[in-house]
């Protein structure tokens, strides 16, 4: 026996969806920013298996920037770089963890990057350590895995070490 879709159940139904997509991202939001991307992806994971949930997450989407909810892009992705920079990371980790995030990416101060990377150095090692071949090479690794870019590894193992 099979059932009949009724159109207003239907309807009904979708107007759910939407309200309870809007409600998901006013959660979201009141928790934390989130960039467009990362409010989809969570979406998507919560109505993933219901029939019409792309138009309700755009419907959530767009409320939300219709209320101004979802702040600047660039302004966002710079309050994250600030983060990542205190927690000492590299710019490659930093740009690398925007763009997963789909927002632009941050420009870089080498001076700043130098002095994280000497600052995780000194953490790791006492200042009057001698540092051999491959001992330098374990700093090339420890900074590399933290994000570093090429040059500010050089610079630290043969100009600073």
């Amino acid at each position: 026996m099979s059932e009949d879709k009724d159109p207003q159940n239907e309807q009904e139904s979708q107007q759910d969806r939407i309200a309870a997509a809007k409600r998901k991202v006013m959660d979201l939001l009141a928790a934390r920013d989130h960039s467009e991307q990362e409010l989809r992806s969570k979406l998507r994971g919560k109505f993933a298996d219901e029939h019409g949930s792309e138009e309700a997450i755009d419907e959530a989407i767009s409320f939300a920037n219709e209320k101004n909810w979802l702040g600047d892009p660039s302004e966002y992705a710079a309050r994250l770089a600030d983060t990542l920079h205190r927690r000492n990371k590299g710019i490659c980790y930093i740009n690398n963890y925007l763009k997963e995030k789909g927002l632009p990416t941050v420009g870089t101060d080498s001076a700043l990057e130098l002095e994280k990377a000497m600052a995780i150095v000194t953490n790791k090692f006492t200042e009057d350590y001698k540092f051999s071949r491959e001992e330098k090479a374990r700093v090339g690794r420890l900074l590399t895995s933290r994000g570093f870019d090429t040059e500010t590894v050089r610079k630290v193992i043969y100009e600073k070490l």
